[in-house]
């Protein structure tokens, strides 16, 4: 009996592990110019209650160009949930790291070293949207500020979180969570 009941939480603990996949939209502006394109994004729920937020094999796709970029990972995202809406943000520097699709001879995020990232994100049990700002417009990364909107539902229509109320879900919404959570 106890085989069962330690079988039983070694299984709900994997389940707990287990990423949510979401396949929607992204679009990307670099200073103001964008693409739009299909991808998946990944989260977990960390044993410590934290988030993390995965987008493997990113690429910028556009008409002219494609550039395989990498992984993009934001991890230890603390977050809220209410009636169901799980809400993270971000402001953190990352390393993008190198995709693992082998039709790819080439990745170049690791040539960025650290980026800095800030990310509003809300999701539920089937649709996701996020807002990231990534800032590259020192002339010694890219001289580029990049938008990117994820969204598993048309602009309008996905689940609701407009914590500062002007209107989106966005990066600008990260200092009013932070206002939020430190209750200033």
């Amino acid at each position: 009996m106890k085989k069962i009941f330690t079988l039983m939480a070694a299984a709900t603990l994997s389940l707990a592990a287990m990423a949510t996949d979401y396949t929607g939209k992204i679009t990307v502006t670099i200073n103001g110019e964008g693409s739009t394109q299909e991808t998946t994004i990944s989260v977990n729920q960390n044993e410590d209650g934290t988030y993390k937020l995965n987008i493997n094999n990113f690429k910028l796709i556009s008409p002219e160009t494609e550039i395989n970029v990498g992984n993009i990972v934001l991890d230890n995202m603390k977050g809220y949930t209410i009636n169901g809406v799980t809400t993270v943000v971000a402001d953190q520097n990352i390393i993008i790291a190198s995709g693992d699709d082998p039709n790819v001879p080439f990745w170049f995020g690791p040539m960025l070293g650290e980026v800095p990232i800030v990310l509003a994100a809300q999701f539920d049990s089937t649709n996701a949207k996020a807002d990231i700002d990534i800032d590259l417009s020192d002339p010694e990364k890219l001289g580029q500020f990049i938008n990117v909107k994820f969204n598993t539902r048309e602009e309008g229509t996905g689940i609701k979180g407009d914590v500062n109320a002007d209107g989106s879900v966005n990066s600008a919404d990260v200092t009013a969570v932070y206002k939020l959570i430190l209750g200033n």
